[in-house]
C-alpha cells in the first residue's frame, strides 16, 4: 500500500490504525500528515475481497436486466446491475458467471471484459453478457434482500435512471452508456 509523502503534496499515512476488521472490510483511522505538515486523522474504508465484479446483462432486444436489492448501507430498496464481492478461488469471469446466475438464475453467453476499474487498491472486473429472455428469472441469493429481478426497456431506463429507483453510481453509469448505445 502506498503510504504518500506530504512533502509531495500528498496525504502521508504515519500510522495505519485499524478500528475494526471483518470478512468483507477493513476500516482505518489512520494517523496522517497533511500537505501543510499538520497531523490528524483520517478515516479510509477498504473492501477485503480480492477483487469484485458487475455484470452489464442484455437481451437480444437489448434490454437491461436489474435486480432490485435491499442495501443495508444505505436501508433503502434500488435497482441494480448484477453485482458482487470476488472469490480467490474463481477468475473475475467465473465469479461473474457465478454471481449472474445466484442473483438472477440467469447463464449467460459472448461474456467480454468492458472495463477493469482500480479503486481503493481493489480491482472491479465489469462483463458485457447476454441473456436468454425466455430464461426462468429469479433470485437464488440468500445473503441479499433482492425482491425482484427483470428486464428494462430502454424508454423504462430513461424513466428509472430520473427517478429514486437507482441509488448505485455503477448503475446509473452503465444506464447512461445503455441509452447512449455505446457499450
Amino acid at each position: 500500500m502506498k503510504k504518500g509523502n506530504h512533502k509531495k503534496g500528498e496525504i502521508e499515512i504515519a500510522q495505519e490504525i485499524i478500528e475494526f476488521k471483518n470478512e468483507y472490510a477493513t476500516l482505518y483511522n489512520d494517523d496522517v500528515i497533511f500537505p501543510s505538515g499538520n497531523h490528524g486523522k483520517y478515516l479510509r474504508f477498504v473492501w477485503n475481497a480480492p477483487y469484485g465484479v458487475m455484470i452489464f446483462a442484455k437481451d437480444l432486444a437489448g434490454r437491461l436486466l436489474l435486480v432490485k436489492n435491499f442495501r443495508h448501507e444505505n436501508r433503502c430498496w434500488s435497482w441494480e446491475i448484477p453485482k458482487g464481492f470476488g472469490e480467490k478461488e474463481l477468475t473475475p469471469l467465473e465469479c461473474s458467471k457465478k454471481e449472474l446466475f445466484e442473483e438472477t438464475g440467469c447463464i449467460g453467453s459472448n461474456w467480454t471484459l468492458y472495463k477493469k476499474i482500480t479503486e481503493k487498491q481493489s480491482n472491479t472486473y465489469l462483463f458485457n453478457v447476454e441473456v436468454d429472455a425466455r430464461t426462468s428469472i429469479r433470485n437464488q441469493e440468500n445473503k441479499e434482500a433482492i425482491s425482484d429481478v427483470r428486464f428494462f426497456a430502454a424508454h423504462e431506463l430513461q424513466e428509472l435512471l430520473l427517478s429514486k429507483e437507482i441509488i448505485d453510481p455503477m448503475t446509473m453509469f452503465f444506464i447512461a452508456q445503455n441509452l447512449s448505445n455505446d457499450v
